[in-house]
């Protein structure tokens, strides 16, 4: 059946339970498991945003044409999509309506894929596709890693011959938390596939790939999508005020589903929370005491005060603001702030950022984040002992 666009910009297959917006890049920021994610994944893209539709149809065609190349590497910013394009780009494969695909018969237009009817498409939106595998960490791996044992099971798993179609699909969703070991297994296996296998790996930070895995994939890089297009598209999800939607969006670099994520986790209200803790701390408060409330969400912090410090950036440098600080807390910010301390603390956060990629105490993280922004900001340390 024919895809049908919605008020919300988003394009309607049937067949699968309505999306919910959570991509694995960003399982670390809002506190989901990699279950939920793969969970949401599996059962969850009925709505395929409307900046990823192009990309879906350009590789549909290059499929029909014969063309598609059997490793894909999508790439964008981590809350884009990636990984529900990679999602619907595998049930599109092996759905019924392609008779054969990949340049054989007469192939159906992509708006048309996944059907959401066919035997296939039931079977991957319930997660039973005998011919599809998501791979992703699990509790198998260290510190958050895809390790080469669920690599080569993978590999046992695409040698198998094909049970409907002869068409087999394997997705590997964040393809950056392959360790070494388990990267270098799967070389073979991007390079010289069996017949009919396509793999789709998906990432925000392919430079954490080794090249070896980028040399064998087509990279298609993904545009981010126009700030009122992601509001659009925001709306369909929340019920909330332009204002709180453009609010949450710049908090999130523009990305519409780690905004979707955020505003799941209240997070305006903890952003609230944080500028009181601003107002404190420039009249003297403890980044000690202020710490506690974030001993448990750490990354979260990090993530705000990013954004924070690159609204005071765009200030100083005089660009335009972009709305997410009340007017009189921004100008006090950076009329106080000197350039160069500015810098420097957004290149603190942004490197302990990467540390909380690894395990770490959250309170010690949350500390040690407060400081650094006491010190870099108001010239004080704190007066709690660690």
């Amino acid at each position: 059946m024919a895809s049908k666009r919605q008020n919300t910009g988003a394009v309607k297959t049937k067949g699968a339970k309505s999306q919910q917006p959570l991509e694995q890049g960003d399982k670390q920021q809002q506190g989901a498991s990699e279950d939920d994610v793969h969970q949401a994944l599996i059962q969850g893209s009925s709505d395929l945003a409307p900046w990823l539709v192009p990309e879906l149809e350009r590789s549909l065609g290059l499929f029909d044409a014969g063309r598609l190349h059997h490793a894909l590497l999508l790439s964008g910013r981590t809350g884009l999509g990636k990984s529900f394009l990679a999602m619907a780009l595998a049930r599109a494969l092996l759905c019924d309506l392609n008779q054969g695909g990949g340049g054989g018969g007469s192939p159906t237009s992509a708006a048309q894929r996944p059907c959401g009817e066919c035997k296939s498409c039931r079977l991957t939106a319930a997660g039973n596709h005998p011919d599809m595998r998501l791979l992703g960490p699990n509790k198998a791996g260290e510190r958050g890693e895809i390790v080469v044992d669920t690599v080569r099971g993978l590999i046992e798993f695409l040698h198998l011959s094909a049970q409907l179609g002869g068409t087999k699909v394997a997705v590997i969703v964040p393809c950056d938390r392959l360790n070494r070991s388990a990267a270098n297994s799967l070389l073979k296996t991007l390079e010289e596939p069996p017949e009919g296998v396509f793999l789709i790996l998906a990432t925000g930070r392919p430079g954490r790939l080794p090249a070896t895995v980028r040399s064998r994939c087509t990279i298609h890089q993904l545009p981010s999508p126009r700030l009122d297009e992601a509001q659009l598209w925001l709306s369909g999800h929340h019920n909330l005020s332009s204002e709180k939607l453009r609010q949450a969006l710049v908090l999130c670099g523009g990305m519409p589903f780690s905004a979707h994520n955020m505003l799941h986790q209240h997070g305006l209200d903890r952003l609230e929370a944080l500028l009181q803790q601003l107002h404190r701390l420039s009249a003297g408060g403890d980044p000690i005491k202020e710490a506690q409330m974030w001993q448990d969400n750490p990354h979260v912090l990090a993530e705000m005060l990013t954004a924070v410090i690159a609204e005071l950036l765009r200030r100083k440098h005089g660009g335009s603001m972009l709305g997410m600080l009340p007017a009189a807390l921004s100008e006090r910010l950076a009329d106080a702030t000197p350039l160069d301390s500015l810098h420097q603390v957004f290149e603190q956060i942004t490197a302990h950022r990467r540390h909380l990629e690894q395990p770490l105490q959250g309170r010690l993280a949350a500390e040690a984040i407060f400081i650094d922004l006491s010190t870099a900001l108001w010239g004080r340390a704190a007066r709690s002992v660690l």
